[in-house]
């Protein structure tokens, strides 16, 4: 009898534990937290190219950002979610409106009391622009879409470009011509992105009247503008590295070129596949992880070399 309650209660146990990490893994993917943290990735990705020491401070702030949009937006498109993304639509459906609210109003208090303490008001007024457009995207922005082509795109990239020009006014360094070039590829990559979120969204885009590429052109050219893409910020790296306008370090984020090569294929072969949207939505992870492991091994040269010498 003890060896039969022992084992239920371990199964309730081990139930329990896996439940939370299921709710948690949710909760990660489908309540904005993916970009939050890829706009981490991004924040310590130009933090090894142009040695910024960054801090705490600024992290949470970015994240809270970016997770306040996404989260709102996604909340916001609950009903256009049903046929696209069913999966986070129920998600938000079993969410209470007034537990989001409370998590919002709390996000935007915490960026506000870190910028007092930590920063100054100019700061504080840029991000809270910043953040501003995020939220009034659904309400104010989106409609412009239906007269604009690619406007939906060009808004969200522009977005996640600007956070390159906010680390460097955040820390008070100049705008250089580094940053220009890589907060332009970043607006390229992420205007692939959200091209490729259009393609899973084509037919809900077609009946609301908004212009984005794959609704005026077909999922077809779509692809084929993100492959075009591809290689437009692969030359644009190398070019800038090559007349040393980016470190040599930089060149490590051309194999991301792979990398999206292999997620467009996938989502050729698959469109309504939603995970092939995830590889997507965690490329800026990739990023990171490509320009740390080349910091890394350009540190290693020197002790390489040292250790061939003495062999």
């Amino acid at each position: 009898m003890s060896i039969s309650h022992s084992i239920t209660e371990s199964d309730r146990y081990y139930s329990g534990t896996f439940s939370i990490i299921g709710e948690l893994w949710r909760d990660f993917i489908y309540g904005g937290h993916i970009f939050a943290f890829g706009a981490i990735c991004v924040a310590f990705m130009c933090s090894i190219l142009f040695v910024i020491p960054v801090t705490w401070d600024f992290l949470i702030i970015i994240y809270l950002m970016f997770y306040i949009i996404y989260l709102y937006d996604y909340f916001n498109g609950t009903e256009d979610d049903h046929k696209t993304n069913s999966k986070r639509a129920e998600y938000f459906r079993e969410n209470n409106s007034r537990t989001l609210a409370l998590i919002l109003y709390g996000s935007i208090i915490s960026i506000a009391f870190i910028y007092v303490l930590y920063s100054d008001i100019p700061n504080m007024l840029i991000g809270f622009a910043i953040l501003i457009l995020g939220l009034t995207y659904q309400a104010y922005f989106k409609a412009i879409t239906k007269k604009i082509t690619a406007f939906k795109n060009i808004f969200v990239s522009l977005v996640w470009a600007i956070l390159v020009y906010v680390m460097f006014m955040y820390y008070s360094y100049p705008i250089t011509t580094e940053a220009l070039i890589m907060s332009a590829f970043v607006f390229l990559r992420m205007t692939g992105i959200q091209i490729l979120f259009d393609i899973r969204d084509i037919e809900g885009d077609k009946k609301k009247g908004l212009r984005t590429l794959p609704a005026i052109y077909g999922y077809k050219k779509g692809l084929l503008t993100l492959i075009a893409i591809n290689f437009i910020t692969v030359i644009l790296l190398i070019y800038e590295t090559y007349i040393q306008v980016l470190p040599p370090v930089a060149l490590m984020i051309v194999p991301v070129m792979f990398y999206s090569q292999n997620y467009l294929q996938k989502v050729n072969k698959s469109r309504n596949d939603h995970k092939n949207y995830l590889f997507a939505a965690g490329e800026p992870f990739i990023w990171f992880i490509l320009i740390f492991s080349g910091s890394m091994f350009f540190r290693m040269i020197p002790y390489i070399s040292g250790i061939t010498n003495i062999l």
